[in-house]
C-alpha cells in the first residue's frame, strides 16, 4: 500500500493534469489518506541512468528531460540521458534561473543584466532578448512562465509583482506587496501554477497570490530555496529530506529517496531526478 501511495505521489508532476485527469483525481484520494493518518512514504528506486557531471543547479520538464546549469551555460538531456544540446550567451552572464514549465518555451532569467531570453525545445533562440528595464522595472530580482506565453517577474525596489503578456504589455500588477503583508520581503524564488503565483520568502514563508496578482495567504514553510507543485502537493527539499505538503489538507509527510550528498532532486512522472555533487542520477520508481 505505502508503494501505491508514493508511486501516485510521484507520478503527480507539471502539467500532469492536462494528460491524465482520472489518475489525478485517484492520487488524490490516496494521498489524503496518507496525510491523515501522517505515515511516511516508501517506494522502490531502480537506478535507469547516471549521467557523471557538476552543475549549480538543475530543472526539468514535464515530458522527462533535464537541464543543468553551470554558470552561463545551460544543458538539456533527454530522459534517457544522453545529451541533446547546449546554449550559452557570455554577453549575458550566468543563468539566475531557468523555468522549464512550458518545454517549448524555456525561461532563461539573467537576473546581474535584469534580461529574459527565451529559448525553444532546440534550446535555441525563439526571440531576441527582452531588457526589462527597457519595460519599466527598476530592480527585477525574479522571473517565471506564466500562461498563453506571458511571464511574471518580480521588482525588489517597489515590490512589485508583475505580469506581462507575449506582446510584453503590462496586464497584472500587485503594487507595495510589502504593505499588504507587513513586512518587506525578500524572495528568492518564483513559480506559477495553475491559478495561483508562489512567491517564497525563506524568513516567513511561501507567499501566495491569485491569477490576478492579489495576495492570499502565506504558506508557512520556511527556509526553503526552490520547490515544486505536483498537483496538490508542494514538494520541497530540507535537511536532507525530500517533504509533501498538501496544499489542501495542509498536513505534510516524508518521501524517502534513495541517494545521499543530494544538491537538488525533482519529480517528473514516474522518475526521481537526483542532482549531487558528482552526477544526475534518474531513477525508475515502482
Amino acid at each position: 500500500m505505502f508503494n501505491v501511495q508514493c508511486l501516485n505521489v510521484l507520478r503527480e508532476s507539471k502539467f500532469f493534469y492536462f494528460h491524465a485527469v482520472k489518475y489525478f483525481m485517484k492520487s488524490v484520494q490516496l494521498l489524503i489518506f496518507f496525510f491523515l493518518f501522517s505515515v511516511k512514504l516508501f517506494a522502490q528506486y531502480t537506478l535507469a541512468t547516471e549521467v557523471p557531471l557538476k552543475a549549480d543547479y538543475f530543472t526539468s520538464d514535464n515530458l522527462g528531460n533535464a537541464y543543468t546549469v553551470s554558470g552561463h551555460e545551460i544543458f538539456k538531456y533527454l530522459p534517457s540521458g544522453k545529451l541533446f544540446n547546449r546554449y550559452s550567451n557570455l554577453m549575458l552572464g550566468n543563468i539566475t534561473s531557468v523555468d522549464a514549465s512550458n518545454p517549448l518555451k524555456i525561461l532563461l532569467f539573467y537576473k546581474d543584466f535584469s534580461k529574459i531570453q527565451f529559448l525553444d525545445n532546440q534550446l535555441a533562440e525563439s526571440r531576441g532578448v527582452i531588457s526589462l528595464q527597457d519595460l519599466g522595472l527598476e530592480q527585477s530580482t525574479l522571473a517565471c512562465i506564466s500562461f498563453d506565453n506571458g511571464f511574471w517577474v518580480y521588482d525588489q525596489i517597489n515590490f512589485s509583482l508583475i505580469r506581462f503578456n507575449q506582446t510584453f504589455d503590462k496586464v497584472q500588477e500587485a503594487r507595495n506587496i510589502n504593505q499588504n503583508i507587513g513586512y518587506e520581503p525578500q524572495p528568492d524564488f518564483l513559480h506559477e501554477w495553475g491559478d495561483w503565483i508562489y512567491l517564497n520568502n525563506p524568513e516567513t514563508g511561501i507567499l501566495v497570490f491569485d491569477i490576478f496578482g492579489t495576495y492570499f495567504k502565506t504558506i508557512p514553510l520556511k527556509g526553503l530555496t526552490s520547490f515544486q507543485i505536483a498537483g496538490e502537493n508542494l514538494l520541497y527539499f530540507k535537511d536532507g529530506k525530500l517533504m509533501a505538503y498538501n496544499l489542501k489538507t495542509l498536513h505534510e509527510g516524508e518521501i524517502q529517496v534513495p541517494a545521499d550528498k543530494i544538491q537538488m532532486l525533482r519529480i517528473e512522472k514516474e522518475k526521481l531526478m537526483i542532482l549531487t555533487n558528482e552526477s544526475l542520477k534518474v531513477y525508475q520508481v515502482k
